[in-house]
């Protein structure tokens, strides 16, 4: 198939150019405003007893228990609320009927008619009007119903503020828009700094930026496809967009410095090109896969959060190889010697022959046991902090100082029961009868930590709920066991308790997680191996990569851990917390870390089983491959760390959190696992290696890729 793409884009390049930017021309068309068609994050799992809670309840009244949102009203100088005045009574009254003719509003309160105790501040200087929604979704139709609200629930008599869960949630939505503009700002330019660098011309460094265009325009073009038949986040757009650069940077790199390399050794001739995309568009397909493969797994995941981003991440990887092993040969073909235009400066090609990187292999492969338990060591003391972790996710903490809610959540929290701002909605479907009712709102209101309940109303036949209030933030230790000790009580009858709100999604949100992750583990782990065996052909290779990916990821989230909960370095990163580590970004980071760490694993041992397949021994393939790859995956590894934390410039701080733990994983498998462990354990290993039994050997015989003899290329790598 590779030789079949060397000679058609030989032969035909303007064809393929001219089909790639019509190919760019369509999917920018149809996927422009692809993010008018996604919803807000998706964290929860659809089949939890807390959505099931919410579906229930909707069903049999048309709103949730716990307020979705609420208006808070204070006077405009700061000073009491004179609520016996008649204007403010008749202002209460139409911001309250604006307030119900909003979008997804089901039910308001107005303390001034319905004296519900609770709402009115006891300082007398505000009241709050609580509106339960219509929705279950709040993390994207309640934002819907916050910008309806908004838009409706003005006054120019009295101080208006809007806060709850769909409020603070849907600002965090609007703050990932614009940092996602912000970061293509900051990524770009920088980027384009660094690749002209790195490439010394121009025209070179542009080919990898014009390769993260078309792949950014596939996966809108392919996220708004999904849309149409699935609920997609659109937090997918963001971790698309940084994948998109990141792996365009990769394969571009690693195909434009195999060309020079091979028109060094054969001069602009159709076999120098065969050579490169014979062997460098292997190693970007066989690299693309591998990361499509691990966070294709991700779409098992029942969140919208964490599919949405699997199919994203999987669009990207394969799009990102087959792009930039069909067009760049084709660029480079075209451009010709002009590849090399507009030269900046002069000093060794990125796919020149690194003396240091070989050096250093030579004597990390002396010594390979010392450096390699040295280096795994080290790893596991960055992964220690993770044996004492605390887990967050989505809540009112999650919204970023500055914004509007920020300071109203904050402001409610103080002066009312959190009932209002994360409220725990209590649903009892069954024959319980009033008594009964009574009874359990009594058990509960014993459970530590819970602040206050509701009495229990009759919403439908079979179905009534209230309300209960913690006296602890929705995500706290309390608040969870809270929750806990109240769905262990035994509901009356045949009757049964189901609680929602903001602390049970959490609790289901972790067990969901902790429910389903065997599998895409299983997955990703299935098909590296897979994928490594075919490229490699050995059985040890492919688990000698799962050890050290597991290696790299342990360390990758033990810092995390050091400087999102411990507050190590937090002032550089100007993060004002949560101190904790989010549940869901972890699951997430398990796949990309290890994707891109089989990413480079590939590209590196590409070449070194290039190199032993010629005749080179297994210390010498070893060696003049890492010396070969050194300068191209260094630079690849900065320029792809600076695009993820490009995005670390979010306030909100789970992006933040991913962005840094995406740039901390690439830096340390492209520096300290490249460099020390990969040597030291193929020294270990020696020739077994490339062991394989026979049935799977001839199996790889058969079905595997292998390289084609290069002897004079070795033997230039042997005398470098």
């Amino acid at each position: 198939m590779l030789d079949l793409i060397a000679r058609w884009s030989w032969r035909h390049p303007r064809k393929i150019l001219a089909g790639a930017f019509l190919f760019a021309a369509v999917a920018g068309f149809f996927g422009h405003d692809v993010e008018h068609h996604l919803k807000a994050a998706g964290f929860t799992d659809p089949e939890s007893e807390s959505e099931r809670a919410s579906e229930v309840l909707a069903e049999a009244q048309g709103y949730g228990a716990e307020p979705g949102l609420f208006v808070l009203v204070r006077a405009r100088d700061g000073g009491p609320l004179e609520v016996g005045d008649p204007e403010i009574r008749a202002e209460v009254a139409r911001l309250a009927e604006q307030l119900r003719g909003s979008a997804y509003v089901g039910q308001v309160t107005n303390p001034l008619e319905d004296p519900v105790p609770g709402l009115i501040a006891e300082d007398g200087r505000s009241l709050v009007l609580p509106a339960r929604l219509s929705t279950t979704d709040l993390e994207d139709e309640g934002g819907l119903a916050d910008e309806s609200v908004r838009e409706r629930v003005t006054s120019d008599l009295v101080d208006i503020g809007y806060g709850g869960f769909a409020p603070g949630f849907n600002e965090v939505n609007d703050q990932t828009r614009r940092d996602l503009t912000k970061a293509e700002l900051i990524a770009f330019p920088l980027l384009g700094l660094l690749l002209l660098l790195v490439f010394r011309s121009v025209v070179a460094a542009a080919v990898p930026l014009m390769l993260g265009v078309l792949s950014i325009l596939g996966t809108l073009f392919a996220l708004r496809v999904m849309a149409a038949f699935v609920d997609t986040s659109l937090f997918a757009l963001n971790i698309a967009t940084a994948l998109s650069l990141g792996l365009a940077v990769d394969y571009a790199l690693l195909l434009v410095s195999r060309y020079r390399e091979e028109v060094d050794a054969h001069g602009r001739t159709q076999e120098a090109h065969r050579r490169a995309v014979r062997t460098a568009g292997r190693a970007s397909l066989f690299s693309g896969l591998t990361v499509a493969a691990a966070m294709a797994s991700l779409t098992l995941m029942p969140q919208r959060f964490l599919y949405s981003i699997g199919f994203a991440g999987a669009v990207v990887g394969v799009l990102s190889a087959v792009m930039a092993v069909v067009v760049v040969p084709a660029l480079l073909v075209v451009l010709g010697p002009r590849i090399d235009a507009l030269s900046i400066r002069r000093g060794p090609a990125v796919s020149a022959t690194s003396d240091r990187w070989f050096r250093l292999a030579r004597g990390v492969m002396r010594r390979p046991v010392i450096v390699a338990v040295a280096t795994a060591a080290f790893l596991l003391a960055m992964a220690a902090p993770l044996l004492a972790t605390t887990l967050t996710g989505p809540s009112a903490q999650a919204v970023p100082p500055g914004q509007q809610s920020y300071e109203i959540n904050r402001y409610v929290d103080a002066h009312y029961s959190r009932a209002l701002s994360a409220g725990v909605s209590l649903v009892v479907t069954g024959d319980a009868g009033e008594a009964d009712l009574a009874g359990l709102a009594t058990e509960i209101a014993a459970v530590p930590g819970v602040e206050s309940v509701a009495p229990f109303v009759t919403a439908d036949d079979g179905v009534a709920y209230a309300t209960a209030g913690l006296d602890g933030e929705a995500l706290a230790a309390s608040s969870q066991d809270a929750i806990r000790e109240i769905r262990s009580l035994a509901a009356p009858g045949e009757s049964e308790l189901l609680v929602s709100g903001n602390t049970a999604r959490f609790i289901d949100e972790k067990e969901s997680l902790v429910a389903n992750a065997p599998l895409v583990v299983l997955l990703i782990v299935a098909l590296t191996i897979g994928l490594l065996f075919l490229l490699t052909g050995s059985v040890l290779l492919p688990l000698k990569t799962l050890l050290m990916n597991a290696l790299t990821l342990a360390a990758v989230l033990g810092i995390l851990v050091l400087v999102f909960e411990r507050k190590v370095g937090t002032q550089l990163l100007d993060y004002p917390g949560p101190y904790a580590v989010e549940v869901t970004s972890l699951v997430f980071l398990f796949a990309v870390t290890f994707a891109l760490a089989t990413d480079y694993a590939v590209l590196v041992m590409a070449r070194i089983k290039e190199l032993h397949d010629s005749g080179l021994s297994n210390e010498d393939a070893v060696a003049h491959g890492v010396a070969r790859t050194g300068r191209i995956i260094s630079a690849a590894a900065v320029m792809i760390a600076v695009v993820f934390l490009s995005f670390a410039v979010s306030p909100v701080f789970f992006m933040k959190q991913i962005a840094v733990a995406m740039a901390l994983g690439v830096l340390i498998d492209a520096t300290i696992v490249r460099a020390l462990l990969v040597p030291a354990l193929m020294r270990l290993l020696g020739e077994a290696n490339w062991w394989a039994p026979g049935p799977l050997r001839r199996l790889h015989d058969r079905f595997g890729f292998r390289e084609e003899a290069t002897t004079p290329t070795a033997g230039r790598a042997a005398r470098d």
